[in-house]
C-alpha cells in the first residue's frame, strides 16, 4: 500500500483519483483551495487547504506527510485567461511544479504530472511522445516548461499529456459535454468548430492510467486520451445523438471566426499506442466514453 498526495483534489481529475485510490486502501492526502473537503469522513483520507504557490508551506507539508507519490493535477487551464494573466499562469503551472520537483528530489518521492496536447502547435497531428513540442499559446508554453522542469529535475517521474477531458464530479465548471447537453436541452443554437481535430478523453481513462503508473512503478512520458481522433463539431453531434437531442441546433464554424484571445492547435491529437501497450489499458472510443459518461450520470444527479 502506497501513500499518495493529490494536488488539486477537488478538480475533475483529482476527484476521480481520490475515489479510485480509496478503493484500493491507499492512504490519500489531498490539497486544494476550498475551505472544506468534499470527501469528509472518507476513511484513509486527509485534506489540507492552502495555496500551492506558498513554497515554504508546501515543502513543509510534503516533508511532514512523507507520501510515496505526489500526483499533481492542479493547474490553470483556462487557455484565454492564461494568455491575459501570464504571471498568474506561470506561478500556478510552472512555479508550483518547481516546488514539487524540489520536494520530490529532497525527500526521494515519485512525481506524476498532467500535461496537455497544447505543447504542440497543431500543424501535423496526431502526435506521439517523440514528436517535438512547439507551443503557440502561453498556456502551452507553461505546460512545456513544467515538463522540462520535471524531466530535468533528477527525480523519478511520469508525465501524462491529455486533451478535451470530461467526466462527472462535484461542484465543477461545465465540461464540453455537459455544456453541449445543457444548451441543446434548452433549444439554444450553438456554434462548434470543425477545424479543431483531436482526441476526447473520459477522465476514467486518465485516472486508470495514473493508478497503473503508481502500482506498476512506471516512469516516463505518456499520451493518454481517447483512442479516436475527431473534430469538435463531430463530437458535439455524437453527444446530441447519445442524448437523443436535436443536432440541428449545432452549427459548424471555424476557429478564426470565434475571436479567441489565445491561438489553438488545430490539427492536433495524441497517439496513445505507447500508453495502451505499457500500461496494459484499452482507452475508450467516443461512443464508449459517452455510454460510460451517461451511465455514471445518475449518481451525480
Amino acid at each position: 500500500m502506497k501513500s499518495v498526495l493529490i494536488t488539486g483534489c477537488h478538480g475533475l481529475t483529482g476527484q476521480k483519483l481520490v475515489e479510485l485510490f480509496s478503493g484500493y486502501s491507499h492512504n490519500i492526502y489531498g490539497i486544494d483551495l476550498h475551505q472544506e473537503s468534499i470527501f469528509q469522513g472518507m476513511a484513509g483520507y486527509q485534506y489540507h487547504q492552502f495555496d500551492l504557490t506558498n513554497r515554504s508551506k508546501l515543502l513543509d507539508l510534503i516533508e511532514e506527510l512523507s507520501p510515496d507519490v505526489i500526483i499533481n493535477t492542479a493547474a490553470m487551464t483556462q487557455v484565454d485567461a492564461c494568455e491575459i494573466e501570464k504571471e498568474r499562469c506561470w506561478k500556478i503551472n510552472v512555479d508550483v511544479v518547481r516546488y514539487l520537483v524540489e520536494s520530490a528530489r529532497r525527500f526521494n518521492m515519485k512525481l506524476i504530472h498532467i500535461s496537455s496536447d497544447y505543447v504542440f502547435d497543431g500543424t501535423a497531428g496526431p502526435y506521439n511522445e517523440l514528436d517535438r513540442p512547439n507551443p503557440i499559446s502561453y498556456y502551452g508554453k507553461s505546460k512545456l516548461a513544467s515538463e522540462n522542469l520535471i524531466f530535468g529535475g533528477g527525480i523519478d517521474s511520469a508525465v501524462l499529456r491529455t486533451m478535451v477531458l470530461f467526466g462527472h464530479g462535484r461542484n465543477l465548471k461545465p465540461s464540453f459535454v455537459s455544456w453541449i447537453v445543457t444548451k441543446l436541452r434548452e433549444g439554444v443554437t450553438i456554434k462548434i468548430v470543425t477545424d479543431q481535430i483531436g482526441n476526447v478523453t473520459l477522465v476514467d481513462d486518465l485516472a486508470d492510467s495514473i493508478h497503473k503508473i503508481v502500482t506498476m512503478n512506471i516512469s516516463g512520458l505518456f499520451h493518454v486520451a481517447g483512442r479516436e481522433i475527431i473534430s469538435r463539431y463531430d463530437f458535439a453531434v455524437n453527444i446530441a445523438e447519445a442524448y437523443n437531442l436535436n443536432k440541428e441546433y449545432i452549427n459548424p464554424t471555424i476557429t478564426r471566426l470565434l475571436g479567441q484571445v489565445a491561438p489553438r492547435p488545430l490539427q492536433s491529437g495524441l497517439i496513445v499506442d505507447k500508453a495502451q501497450r505499457e500500461l496494459m489499458l484499452n482507452f475508450c472510443d467516443v461512443d464508449e466514453a459517452l455510454r460510460k459518461y451517461r451511465k455514471q450520470e445518475a449518481s451525480f444527479n
